[in-house]
Parts: structure tokens; C-alpha cells; sequence
């Protein structure tokens, strides 16, 4: 069978023992890491073999918080005060887009995650029908969902259930799986989040909600006569490990002591909660207790796509807010970005780490950038000084999306363009009386 074969690279494995390979083949058939073996043993006469000796491989970066669609609004509003959002989350000019530019916005942020090494993302925002086949067709895995609200009218159950049906809840049988997801606690009636609750237990699915992300959505929850956010989960059944919230950061004390009770999953998104709330969650007093992932969120609050900055963000952050610089340590944080974002999803079966069976979601770090050396401590150079500069290939399922730090599908100047034509309809908008 032929195959091909990411040759003599070191390996970061982020296996339970967290092994690190100095040299190593990985042979790839099909969608599958059929091998791994000795530098030089493992090619065949008819692979492909890619030459990695210079190079570090390690699993792809999974992003647990993303709304792909809205990468158009990257530097829409910067140092605004916490109540310019007043819960909406909307940016001038946004009136103005279309759901072919949503679209369009997300087959651009699909590629800048590709490029800065993210192989798979959990998305959510609406129009889901239209922006998740855009997500699919760029090649990254993804867990999508509808969002859902009942705030200012019905929920669009409608929209949601044709993404179910096309996509399905079976990581083995689809690339692109959907979930549901209901907005945030403030913006859903009890009603409509116990509603989700019971859909994603009978088609299991996952449940991925906004959670304590803002003082105004505290004092709804608290209005509707519950306690607080962890409360109001557990009265309407999301107190589960099948849900993923996102933020946690007006989780009071007793909330996040009572939180590993419930397993529920924590999206991690710590540049955009310190860029529009100025606080973010005490991460050692969760991590290693629950399944915890890294997000980047919507580039109105967090203008980077770029996963490798939040783990060094969380790490450092998370080290102040504990007062111990021995919190968090590197391989904890290299977890993070791989096999734990990928148990947030309940993907952790099959991606997340480089092991013998799993689905060949890698990504191939360039070694001889200056930023990679010295070699001291491949893992701590990832974490703390590497960036999507020394991004060179990107595999997904076993095929390249990205080859020598450029796009295989697609075409980045093209799509840049693209995007700014869309951008500048955007600015015209918010200018009109």
C-alpha cells in the first residue's frame, strides 16, 4: 500500500507519558497513522516521503472556542469599555454583511488557522448552514453548531436541525461533526437551554454555550431566581460533561470549587476575556480537575488567530493570578493545545496526540528558524517562543493543507484580497447615517 511518510523528524508525541522522539518516522496510510518507527526504517519503494530531519512534528492545535464567520471584524473596536457590548456583541458596520460574506469570512479564517497550525476548531454563530460546508471544504476538522437564541424572537431550530442532519454526531463517519449551541446563559430563556439539553441527549451531541462571560449576564441568571451560572446549568440539565462553556470569568469561588463536580468542560479563551472584560479565570484552580481546552474566540476580541499566543497567554496569566510560577508547567500547556482541546470535543480517541491508530492531524514544525534554537527543550520553545512563522506543513486526516508555509487549497494573497473587498462594504456601512 503506498503511503507517506513524515521522515526523521523529532516527535512530540503529548502520549499519556508524554514521550519525545529525537528522531522518527511516521508512516501515514490513508487518513491514518499506520507506523511510528526509527529515523530511515519506515519508507517503502512508491511513498511519499517528506524529509522532516530538521523539523519537529507534533499533533495539530485544537481550537475549542471559535466564530470563524466573524473574522471580518478583526480591528472593528479596540479599547472599548465593558458596557459598550451590553450583552449584544455586535461591531459598527455589521449590518451590513450578508451571509455570503459570513462565508466568506470563514473560508478566510479556516485558511489563517490551517497556516498557524490549528487542524480543528469548534465553531458557532449563525447561518451555520451556510459558513460549516465552507469549513469542510477547507479540509480542518470542526465540531459546528447553530447558535440559538431566544431573546428577541424564536430559537432557529429550523437552521440547527439542517446542520444536524448534513453533518451529523459521529467523529468516525464525518470530518465535520455538528453540536448544539445555545448563546449564553442571559440570551436563553430556562426553557430553551433545558430544550438543548434534552436534544443533545438524545442525539449525541455536544452542548457548547457561553458561560459567565460578562457582570450583565450574572445579574440576568441571578434575576431569573438562580444562584448563579453554575446554578442555572444544573437546573436545566447542562451541568454535564457533554457540554463545553466557554469563558467561566464571573464564576464566583464556590462556583469553581463546585465546578469539577459537574465536568463540565471549560473553553479557555484568555486573550479575549482580558481584551473586553479585563479578567479571566483562575486557570490552576481548574486545569488537571476538568477537561480544559484553548479558544481564540471572534477576532473583535481577539484580533490574532493564533493558538500558540493563548497557551503562552494562559500559561503566564495563569502563573500571576496563582502566585507561583511553577503552575502550568510547559507539558501541561502543550496538553492543552492537543489532547485536552481534543477531549473537550470528545475527539480525544482520535486526534490529539501522535500514536499509532489515530487519524494523522499533525503539524510539522520548521527547526532551523532562529526561534526554534537552541534545542534545549523542543516543548518550551513551542510553547514560549515558536509562532506561526515556523509553521511548514499541515497534515489533516493524512492529507497536506499546507506544504513550506504555504496553502495547498487555497490561495492567501487571493483571499486576503478578498476579504478586504468585503471589509471595506463593512466600514461603508457603519459610515451611513
Amino acid at each position: 500500500m503506498t503511503a507517506m511518510v513524515l521522515a526523521g523528524g523529532a516527535v512530540l508525541t503529548v502520549d499519556d507519558a508524554d514521550t519525545v522522539l529525537p528522531a522518527a518516522d511516521i508512516r501515514i496510510e490513508g487518513v491514518t497513522i499506520a507506523a511510528i518507527g526509527a529515523a530511515g526504517s519506515l519508507a517503502q519503494p512508491g511513498d511519499t516521503v517528506i524529509d522532516c530531519r530538521d523539523a519537529l512534528v507534533m499533533p495539530g492545535l485544537v481550537n475549542v472556542h471559535t466564530h470563524a464567520g466573524t473574522a471580518l471584524f478583526r480591528g472593528r473596536v479596540e479599547d472599548a469599555p465593558r458596557d459598550f457590548w451590553a450583552g449584544r456583541y455586535a461591531v459598527p458596520g455589521q449590518e451590513g454583511l450578508t451571509a455570503d460574506d459570513y462565508a466568506a469570512s470563514a473560508a478566510a479564517a479556516c485558511a489563517e488557522f490551517l497556516l498557524n497550525g490549528v487542524t480543528c476548531i469548534a465553531d458557532r454563530l449563525g447561518a451555520m448552514d451556510r459558513i460549516a460546508p465552507v469549513i469542510e471544504a477547507s479540509g480542518m476538522r470542526a465540531v459546528v453548531g447553530q447558535t440559538l437564541t431566544d431573546a428577541t424572537g424564536p430559537p432557529d431550530w429550523r437552521t440547527a436541525e439542517a446542520v444536524l442532519e448534513r453533518f451529523g454526531t459521529d467523529p468516525i463517519r464525518s470530518r465535520v461533526i455538528a453540536g448544539i449551541a445555545p448563546h449564553a446563559l442571559d440570551s436563553c430563556s430556562d426553557a430553551l437551554l433545558a430544550d438543548c439539553a434534552h436534544r443533545a441527549a438524545t442525539l449525541g451531541a455536544r452542548v457548547f454555550i457561553h458561560v459567565a462571560q460578562s457582570r450583565r449576564e450574572i445579574d440576568a441568571v441571578r434575576a431569573r431566581g438562580h444562584a448563579g451560572a453554575l446554578a442555572c446549568l444544573a437546573a436545566t440539565g447542562l451541568a454535564d460533561p457533554h457540554v463545553v462553556a466557554a469563558h467561566g470569568i464571573y464564576l464566583d469561588d464556590a462556583e469553581i470549587d463546585a465546578w469539577p463536580r459537574h465536568g463540565v468542560a471549560l473553553a479557555h479563551c484568555p486573550a479575549s476575556n482580558l481584551k473586553i472584560e479585563a479578567r479571566t479565570v483562575p486557570l490552576h484552580r481548574l486545569v488537571g480537575r476538568v477537561a480544559v481546552g484553548l479558544g481564540t474566540d471572534w477576532t473583535a476580541s481577539d484580533n490574532a488567530m493564533d493558538l500558540l499566543v493563548e497557551a503562552r497567554l494562559a500559561a503566564l496569566v495563569g502563573k500571576l493570578l496563582a502566585d507561583n510560577p511553577e503552575v502550568l508547567p510547559v507539558r501541561q500547556m502543550i496538553r492543552m493545545l492537543t489532547i485536552d482541546g481534543a477531549r473537550v470535543l470528545g475527539l480525544d480517541a482520535m486526534v490529539g496526540s501522535v500514536e499509532v491508530g489515530k487519524r494523522a492531524d499533525l503539524v510539522v514544525l520548521d527547526l532551523t528558524r532562529l526561534e526554534a534554537s537552541p534545542r534545549h527543550d523542543l516543548a518550551a520553545n513551542v510553547l514560549y517562543a515558536m509562532s506561526p512563522r515556523s509553521v511548514r506543513d499541515v497534515l489533516v486526516d493524512g492529507a497536506v493543507l499546507v506544504r513550506a508555509g504555504r496553502l495547498a487549497r487555497d490561495d492567501e494573497a487571493g483571499r486576503a484580497a478578498l476579504h478586504e473587498a468585503i471589509a471595506a462594504k463593512m466600514r461603508r456601512a457603519a459610515t451611513r447615517p
